[in-house]
């Protein structure tokens, strides 16, 4: 692993300091004597950017800039009389001073929690349960320092942070975008169209501004399409009146964008209004627990399998898995057997079943987390009735949403979908597979390094869907058109036009291939990672 892996260190680009400096100027302009604070001065190029502008160099009273790596805080060349250098871990830093800066200006490092030492795990923890915040635990140590440095913004003062796009997104967030809301009158974010960080790949960044005084409150966010457009100053702030969300990705979206899919989202239900769906069945083990046909043969598991689908990419192309298509998996040797042992079954008298369990404690399958806590290590608990259809929580190009004509079980690589009422099980896939509740997915879940899309089962459940029914040959010729298609563009091309004008009969050509364009928007801002 790199250093700058390990410490966080992803520096910031100059043009994103610059412009950051000059854009607060004018905020601060009629301020004297200002106090500045940086929690991870790094090689300094904040701190360049702020003596070298012409304003600020004649209006700042105090500098104080932290950095925990002395070679980095050696590199910064300004010997200013109000510039104190600090080498120390912000997170020890914090404990010691009260403080308040009227700009709070940098880009926190960001490691993960099997990173950090025991002890940064307990001061970032202490800096959110004293923020009050019930979820205490940190995924990542940028979440501490946006906190603490909060605390740390005058009565009056300006945050200007570089934070990863996580903010807008992930569920353990959710209290810092509220905390940000309740503690800023005026928030602007910036996001952006490339990678800000070349040498951090699938992290996407954000500029994040909040000011805790201002004439002009609201949230405003600008999407930037290259960083060079920041310089040129070509870009508007728009007010999301919509900020509440429990999520901001909706921040990439213009204001008309927005508008619109808030409009029709309002007339419909949600994928929980016509399904029951759950996890698929956790095994703990799943190199260990499903198995091909030839290791079923070798150890006489034939009593004791059930057939089950392990990954999304096993059923890539299809909305239907077919028993023919599950054949094609078995003859090609892929593991699609679940070895079901219950509490009661007697395995002593099979010697070759005996000895695939010891292969099992000579791996120390026996004492993972999971398996430890049943009663009988390999007896894997919650196994049910294979479901109507699989949706596979995490997908590149599309959500997979497949419907179970093999009559097989799921990993928990899946979610177990069953119809709910009169409801049926073509209708909803067909209806799922429309640019607005694509659009939406790609809204509600987050997204990870390489591109990968990830939906929560609650993200699942709340998705908008236009429930249309179809007919039998109609459903055929869907799953014929799926097979075939090139991309996913050509299955909501046929189906947006008759799908949304099943909402509304009002909505009209334009505004379904802005829907159209939304989709593939948010798609190739995510896939851009790759």
């Amino acid at each position: 692993m790199t250093n700058n892996k390990l410490t966080g260190s992803f520096y910031t680009p100059q043009i994103i300091a610059n412009f950051l400096v000059d854009y607060l100027s004018v905020k601060l302009k009629d301020k004297k004597n200002i106090s500045v604070f940086e929690p991870s001065a790094g090689n300094g190029v904040f701190i360049h950017s702020i003596f070298n502008h012409c304003l600020f160099s004649k209006i700042i009273k105090k500098f104080v800039a932290v950095e925990i790596d002395p070679t980095e805080l050696d590199k910064i060349s300004i010997n200013e009389p109000c510039l104190t250098k600090v080498q120390n871990d912000f997170l020890d830093f914090q404990r010691f001073t009260k403080h308040k800066f009227d700009l709070v200006i940098g880009n926190p490092p960001y490691i993960k929690k099997n990173l950090l030492t025991d002890l940064q795990i307990e001061y970032c923890r202490e800096i959110h349960r004293n923020a009050s915040l019930k979820d205490f635990n940190p995924k990542n140590i940028w979440t501490s320092f946006l906190v603490r440095c909060i605390e740390f913004t005058a009565e009056n003062g300006i945050l200007a942070f570089v934070l990863p796009s996580e903010l807008l997104q992930v569920k353990f967030a959710a209290e810092l975008r509220e905390l940000i809301l309740k503690v800023f009158e005026r928030v602007e974010i910036f996001t952006f169209n490339e990678l800000l960080f070349k040498d951090c790949k699938g992290q996407d960044t954000l500029l994040l501004i909040g000011e805790k005084k201002s004439h002009d409150m609201g949230v405003y966010y600008c999407n930037i399409d290259k960083a060079t457009d920041l310089l040129k100053r070509n870009f508007t702030l728009a007010q999301n009146v919509n900020i509440r969300e429990s999520k901001w990705t909706h921040h990439h979206l213009e204001t008309f964008e927005i508008e619109l899919l808030e409009k029709i989202k309002k007339q419909l239900k949600i994928v929980d209004d016509y399904t029951n769906s759950k996890a698929g069945i956790v095994t703990a083990a799943n190199d260990y627990f499903i198995v091909d046909a030839d290791t079923v043969h070798k150890y006489s598991l034939q009593k004791y399998i059930k057939k089950i689908v392990q990954k999304g990419i096993f059923v890539n192309g299809s909305v239907v898995l077919t028993e023919e298509d599950f054949n094609l998996l078995i003859d090609s040797s892929k593991p699609v057997y679940l070895i079901v042992l219950e509490n009661g079954t007697k395995i002593r008298i099979n010697q070759r079943i005996n000895k695939y369990l010891q292969i099992g404690l000579d791996k120390n399958i026996d004492t993972r987390y999971k398996t430890s806590l049943r009663q009988k290590w390999y007896v894997i608990p919650n196994i049910c009735l294979p479901p109507q259809a699989f949706f596979f929580k995490r997908c590149n190009e599309y959500p997979k949403l497949v419907k179970n004509d093999a009559n097989v079980l799921a990993t928990d690589s899946a979610y177990l979908v069953n119809m709910k009422g009169e409801y049926k099980i073509d209708n909803f896939i067909y209806s799922f597979y429309n640019s607005l509740t694509l659009a939406f997915a790609e809204l509600h879940g987050r997204y990870y390094g390489g591109g990968v899309l990830e939906l929560t089962p609650n993200e699942f459940k709340n998705l908008p869907i236009p429930y249309v029914e179809i007919s039998k040959d109609r459903f055929k010729n869907f799953v014929k058109d799926f097979k075939t298609k090139t991309t996913i563009k050509e299955i909501c091309r046929k189906n947006d036009m008759a799908i949304l004008k099943s909402i509304d009969k009002k909505l009209n050509i334009e505004n379904i291939d802005n829907i159209f364009r939304i989709r593939e928007k948010l798609f190739l801002r995510r896939i851009k990672t790759n």
